[in-house]
């Protein structure tokens, strides 16, 4: 979380892909408890898009924070 305005370095991007995993699957796991459905296509497209929803937030995020975790702000000199 250490990278520089409009940069990513591999932790921001595991990071993004550890909450998109656990967003898909703990979404996916509620829907599918509530409907009573079978794994089908119907019901994982939800959870895909879910996380795919999750990872790319949390990117933009990091593309949009400095260092110092401060949004929109150039790096301090």
């Amino acid at each position: 979380m250490k990278s520089k305005l409009m940069t990513l370095n591999s932790k921001d991007l595991l990071r993004g892909i550890f909450v998109a995993f656990l967003t898909a699957l703990l979404t996916g796991i509620i829907k599918i408890l509530e409907a009573g459905a079978a794994f089908n296509w119907a019901s994982i497209k939800p959870v895909l898009i879910a996380g795919l929803c999750a990872a790319l937030s949390y990117l933009i995020k990091c593309l949009a924070t400095n260092s110092r975790d401060e949004m929109f702000t150039a790096e301090p000199s």
